[in-house]
Order: C-alpha cells, then sequence, then structure tokens
C-alpha cells in the first residue's frame, strides 16, 4: 500500500476495545503508544486483533498544545 502521508509508524496492536459504534485501538510503536479511534465497522473490516501488525498513518492538519 502506498500513501502519500509522510508520518507513518510499524508497530503492533496491543489491544481492541470495540463500541457500539467506535472501537479504540492500542498500537505499540518504536516511540511509545498510540491509540487510534476508528469506526468499528472499520475495525471489522480489517479483522484487527491483538498482535496484528499494523501501520499507524497520521494526517494531520493541526496539532494543538495547551496548558
Amino acid at each position: 500500500m502506498e500513501l502519500s502521508a509522510r508520518n507513518q509508524l510499524k508497530g503492533r496492536v496491543i489491544s481492541v476495545k470495540s463500541g457500539t459504534v467506535m472501537a479504540e485501538v492500542q498500537v505499540g510503536v518504536e516511540a511509545g503508544t498510540v491509540v487510534a479511534a476508528i469506526t468499528d465497522g472499520s475495525r471489522l473490516g480489517m479483522n484487527l486483533a491483538e498482535g496484528d501488525e499494523v501501520t499507524v498513518i497520521i494526517k494531520a492538519t493541526g496539532v494543538m498544545i495547551g496548558k
């Protein structure tokens, strides 16, 4: 799969929490843990499970920090 997004992190699924509409997927990457919220339909379509090797693709138009 080729994508134009440059922020790609390879990792392994740590956990998947499925909800009615959304799923929370924790992925262990070299720098730590990334948590993604995806639709539960996407989780089902990808058949995501703990231990799967995945690529986290970050496409953000803005990053905010508050203090």
